[in-house]
């Protein structure tokens, strides 16, 4: 259970995630790190099963991230090299299911990556999608995450520190209509390298 949100700058990307835990016990707690973690020069979130943040934050190599890419080349780049490498390791570690026959490859996690300023959401089946909103949200309070971000982002055009206060308001939106949600929250900024 989680909120991780972000949303697109134009000349950068801003990220941030609840931090409360739950099992299934229905015992919940406060985590002691945020559930967006900087691997290299990624800010990577992670939701659903907890191991895939674990695997993310102590296993997973990405490949280096040129510092200059940008537009279709940077796009390229996590196509075709950041996710398969982020496929090999989630399914090298439990969390994925190889192709098989008829059945696609799957993971287990939603992911969104900051990369170069730039925000990747990785779905399930390792596509990636890029939103013209500029605004995403996984998790178990995606819903409401997604919607308190566009109630609070009043001009196309959207600075760092309206970003990050926008982000905060939405997390605390969710976590009060999810339950698996809950402060304090993280936020993190990247900009873009040009």
């Amino acid at each position: 259970m989680t909120t991780i949100l972000a949303i697109q700058g134009d000349d950068f990307c801003a990220i941030g995630s609840d931090s409360q835990w739950s099992d299934d016990y229905g015992r919940v707690g406060k985590m002691t790190q945020s559930k967006v973690v900087t691997v290299g020069k990624y800010f990577i979130g992670v939701a659903g099963d907890t191991r895939g943040a674990n695997i993310i934050q102590y296993i997973f190599t990405p490949p280096v991230l040129p510092p200059k890419l940008s537009g279709s080349k940077l796009t390229k780049f996590m196509v075709s090299q950041f996710i398969p490498a982020y496929r090999d390791c989630l399914e090298q570690n439990g969390l994925g299911l190889p192709q098989y026959e008829s059945n696609p490859a799957e993971a287990s996690v939603e992911t969104l990556v900051c990369a170069n300023g730039v925000v990747y959401q990785i779905d399930s089946d390792y596509s990636t999608e890029m939103d013209v909103n500029g605004l995403y949200a996984i998790g178990s309070g995606a819903h409401y995450g997604l919607g308190a971000m566009q109630m609070n982002v009043t001009s196309k055009k959207i600075v760092s520190a309206t970003a990050k206060r926008v982000l905060l308001k939405a997390l605390s939106i969710s976590a009060k209509f999810d339950s698996g949600s809950g402060a304090p929250f993280h936020t993190f900024i990247q900009s873009r390298k040009t």
